[in-house]
């Protein structure tokens, strides 16, 4: 029976650890010097980042993206990709990775590839027959930019260019 004022005793593997030391540094000079250079590379390439950079230059540059808006009498531009059916007609398709093998954000990033060789475009046809071989092949493909127009960040209609084809 414990009486009041008394501790209960417990067994040597319950028994704290000894408290830490006080002023025992567990890095050598060395290792918080390289610490302190590493950190003041990351700080540098922030502040570089910051002024300078762009989306490119993640994590060290600013997301762009999110700090800009679009013009209350701009566009709205969006990447779409169309398909030619068998049967010649054009049908909008999913311009995801489970679709064609690639995210849009990777098509957009890529544009001025897709102007330059058409071909890579097939690419992207290739890729959907490999990953969708119970749908209908397809017998080509175009990257569509569409453009959704703002007048007085009302929307008031939509125009369509062509960025690159290619057929079978």
């Amino acid at each position: 029976m414990i009486t009041r004022g008394e501790r209960p005793a417990m067994p040597p593997s319950a028994e704290p650890a000894d408290p830490p030391v006080a002023g025992r540094a567990s890095l050598s000079a060395r290792a918080r010097g390289f610490r302190l250079v590493v950190a003041g590379v990351c700080v540098a390439l922030l502040c570089v980042g910051t002024f300078w950079g762009d989306d490119d230059a993640f994590p060290f540059g600013p997301f762009r993206m999110y700090s800009t808006s679009t013009p209350p009498n701009g566009n709205i531009h969006v990447m779409t990709l169309q398909a030619r059916m068998p049967d010649g007609s054009w049908r909008e398709a999913p311009l995801d990775a489970p679709v064609v093998g690639v995210n849009r954000a990777e098509v957009e990033g890529q544009i001025p590839r897709f102007q330059a060789d058409p071909a890579l475009v097939g690419k992207l046809v290739e890729a959907h027959d490999r990953l969708r071989p119970a749908e209908p092949v397809w017998t080509g493909a175009r990257l569509v930019m569409r453009y959704l127009k703002l007048r007085d960040r009302r929307f008031v209609g939509t125009e369509e260019k062509v960025v690159a084809q290619w057929l079978r």
